[in-house]
């Protein structure tokens, strides 16, 4: 049997047709790369970090000392105390040594492990509970998941006045903002939250006498 070529034709220039009907109507999807997770605002619960011990947290994250200085031993981390949900962190930030900068405090991840992280981008501020009978000032810090941007001090600060009186100081977390000389690993709040790590409360005051501070409860708030 003989089939014209152009009945032969016609079911391909059929397909071709709906082809061109579905590029009309439809969207082409976007790339995998430029999908983002959506933040959890409006669904955000307040995400507390309360301490169980000196060394821990109560969702058993340990309380890392932090101690630097400029000049070798130029500070020290003497003690730890725990009483009542309340971590009192005791030292001195300059020994005499002739350190420009230095500093003493605890740090603390959101959760148990190496480097847990959460998405906190539906978080709007953070409250602390601090005091100090000795210092008027506390450098906060909020953290997220890379290790070498941690070990340079370049995730956002804020630098909180305090008393002697434990208070309650509610921080806008737009109000973080990295160190000015970070350079090219400063990371930004909008960086920071969506690999929210933990937090950092050190004393930097270079009083070059004891010190002594105590940190309640913290917690995002969305």
């Amino acid at each position: 049997m003989h089939i014209p070529s152009s009945a032969l034709r016609l079911p391909v220039l059929a397909a071709a047709l709906l082809g061109l009907a579905a590029c009309a109507t439809g969207e082409a999807p976007k790339p995998a790369a430029e999908a983002k997770p959506a933040a959890p605002a409006g669904n955000a619960k307040p995400l507390l970090t309360g301490f169980a011990s000196a060394t821990a947290t109560e969702a058993g994250a340990d309380v890392v000392d932090i101690v630097y200085s400029e000049k070798k031993d130029d500070a020290a981390l003497t003690s730890k105390d725990f009483a009542g949900g309340v971590l009192t962190v005791n030292g001195q930030v300059g020994t005499g040594k002739g350190s420009q900068w230095a500093g003493v405090g605890v740090s603390m991840n959101v959760a148990k492990g190496e480097m847990p992280k959460i998405d906190a981008s539906g978080y709007t501020s953070v409250t602390f509970r601090l005091a100090s009978p000795t210092t008027g000032s506390l450098r906060l810090r909020i953290m997220g998941d890379e290790q070498a941007v941690r070990n340079a001090g370049c995730y956002p600060i804020f630098v909180q006045p305090v008393t002697d009186k434990l208070t309650e100081y509610t921080i806008k977390l737009e109000a973080f903002q990295p160190e000015g000389w970070c350079g090219a690993q400063a990371r930004r709040v909008a960086q920071t939250l969506p690999v929210f790590g933990g937090f950092e409360i050190v004393d930097v005051a270079m009083l070059k006498k004891p010190t002594r501070f105590s940190v309640g409860s913290i917690t995002l708030n969305p």
